[in-house]
């Protein structure tokens, strides 16, 4: 007994020390690092494979009390000038200094980040920048300009990842990010400069065009299409209408973006990309949108209010939009394997009208019933009478047309309507191809175009 009561005084005394004496210690060790040196910023001025002769992109970094007094580096092999030191320099002079003053890069950064360290101290962090930077040579494999900032990094211990073989600056972002997610998100490693969704999805590794030479770089159209398709992409290729709206004058996307947990998840991957494909680079989006790809756009819209979207033609349709209805109601099974919650989300969402005069708007109504439409038109008919007017979309329009198809036809017959859709593009009206359609007697009948 006695040595029970022994051993449980031992026990309480031991936790009470920890609990006073070792997690104060560690708090006083944790106080100690962030209190020893002021803080001080940090920055890595990141430039693109494009922007290199090389193809292997190029870092340089900078570091100081402030933005307004920085020490730049920025290293090149020796035939290029090796390794350069500016004291005292702006960040906006940094920022420049590459490509105005040196001249050894078309443009100025791709990206720019911004961090805050502590340690060491920016005498101890200048000296051994200078050794990697200014005095030890550039190497390929050991030295070049990502392994010296690398090691800064390490320094101010900021953990930069590992990069095997030859240490490219996309390898160093990526790991960057991988390893301080927390840090990106909530700002604490700020991107003050660029997009780094778009430069870490399109920028390469680079090793092979560090070794072999630059990749072939595909120049970018002034506009682009953006085709929204909707859950007829499931189970329809969408070969017909890449092909056809390819080799037009514009680029094409046709993003992978419908979540099967929710419309608002939706409209949250539409918005990742664009921008890691940075669409905000072109002077002119158009968008082709289905119906779920409507009801995206236009809630997307509500929180971007400003873009380069000039123009959305919207695929619309009295029948079909009852599809949702008819899934959740008659097919709850084979919908919840396929779809998933969304179809639900999707019918129990209002439209919301995009009324932005800058954006022309076109409606293409559907006259026919899709196979779904036409076995389960009683359920279908519970959602009241069926209304053909454009006014009964409830979306302002420059031009409205009446298209011969049904809605799967939308997805394998792009030859019927896509002529009127590059007309409304370019003018704002859809022109005279489908003047002669409009709704029909019987919708409900199997038809052919």
């Amino acid at each position: 007994m006695l040595k029970r009561c022994l051993l449980f005084l031992f026990i309480a005394s031991f936790h009470l020390v920890f609990a006073h004496g070792g997690i104060q210690n560690h708090h006083d060790a944790n106080s100690k690092n962030t209190t020893d040196g002021a803080p001080y910023l940090l920055f890595l001025f990141v430039y693109t494979s494009e922007q290199t002769q090389s193809g292997a992109g190029h870092i340089s970094m900078a570091f100081g009390k402030d933005s307004s007094s920085l020490t730049y580096y920025t290293k090149y092999r020796a035939h290029d000038g090796g390794g350069f030191k500016v004291k005292n320099i702006g960040f906006s002079a940094a920022f420049n200094y590459d490509c105005k003053v040196l001249k050894h890069q078309h443009k100025t950064p791709s990206l720019v980040l911004k961090m805050r360290a502590f340690e060491p101290n920016l005498d101890k962090l200048e000296a051994l920048s200078d050794h990697w930077n200014i005095e030890k040579p550039w190497s390929l494999f050991i030295n070049n300009c990502t392994d010296a900032v690398k090691r800064s990094l390490r320094t101010s211990q900021i953990n930069p990842g590992l990069a095997f073989l030859i240490s490219t600056p996309n390898e160093l972002i990526e790991d960057l990010y991988a390893h301080h997610l927390a840090e990106f998100k909530t700002d604490q490693i700020e991107v003050v400069f660029g997009n780094l969704d778009a430069y870490l999805y399109a920028e390469p590794n680079a090793v092979p065009q560090t070794l072999f030479g630059k990749r072939k770089i595909k120049n970018r159209n002034k506009e682009a299409i953006v085709i929204l398709t909707g859950f007829g992409s499931k189970y329809h290729s969408l070969s017909k209408l890449r092909k056809y709206f390819s080799n037009k004058g514009y680029d094409l996307y046709i993003p992978n973006y419908i979540s099967r947990n929710s419309l608002e998840k939706t409209v949250a991957n539409f918005d990742r990309f664009y921008r890691q494909r940075d669409l905000v680079q072109y002077e002119k989006i158009h968008v082709f949108a289905y119906i779920v790809g409507a009801w995206s756009i236009n809630s997307w819209l509500q929180t971007h209010p400003k873009t380069n979207i000039k123009s959305i033609v919207y695929d619309r349709s009295a029948l079909q939009e009852r599809a949702p209805y008819i899934l959740i109601q008659d097919l709850k099974l084979p919908n919840y394997l396929v779809f998933g919650p969304i179809m639900k989300d999707l019918h129990q969402t209002p439209y919301r009208e995009v009324s932005d005069t800058t954006i022309q708007k076109g409606l293409l109504l559907e006259t026919y019933a899709t196979a779904i439409v036409r076995k389960h038109q009683k359920t279908a008919a519970e959602l009241g009478p069926y209304c053909w007017d454009v006014s009964c979309f409830q979306q302002n329009c420059l031009d409205y047309k009446y298209v011969p198809l049904n809605h799967d036809q939308m997805y394998t017959q792009p030859e019927v309507f896509g002529a009127a859709v590059l007309s409304f593009f370019k003018t704002g009206n859809f022109g005279t191809s489908l003047d002669t359609f409009k709704p029909v007697t019987d919708p409900f009948i199997k038809h052919q175009p």
